[in-house]
């Protein structure tokens, strides 16, 4: 979706949105560690699972950038059904 033609304020926007969306997924990542934690016997691969997810997510949205459109575009078209899938589902 590489399109020169949008402003710095359409850029931005859709920055803002894939950071949101990967920040939200990162959250839910830290809800599951929590509760799976408070198990009498938590699964330490799911944690660790879960770990390694939310350091991808920041590393994702730690790289982003508003002269990348096309990395900010595959984050939301990658991310973008997971995280309405889950919001959906609370």
């Amino acid at each position: 979706m590489t399109d020169l033609n949008f402003t710095t304020t359409q850029r931005l926007a859709r920055l803002e949105a894939a950071q949101e969306m990967l920040g939200f997924l990162v959250a839910v990542r830290a809800e599951w560690i929590s509760a799976e934690r408070k198990k009498t016997q938590p699964d330490t691969t799911k944690i660790a699972q879960w770990e390694a997810e939310q350091t991808s997510f920041f590393d994702l949205e730690d790289d982003l950038r508003l002269d990348n459109l096309d990395a900010i575009e595959q984050v939301i078209a990658t991310y973008g059904p997971v995280a309405r899938r889950l919001f959906k589902s609370r």
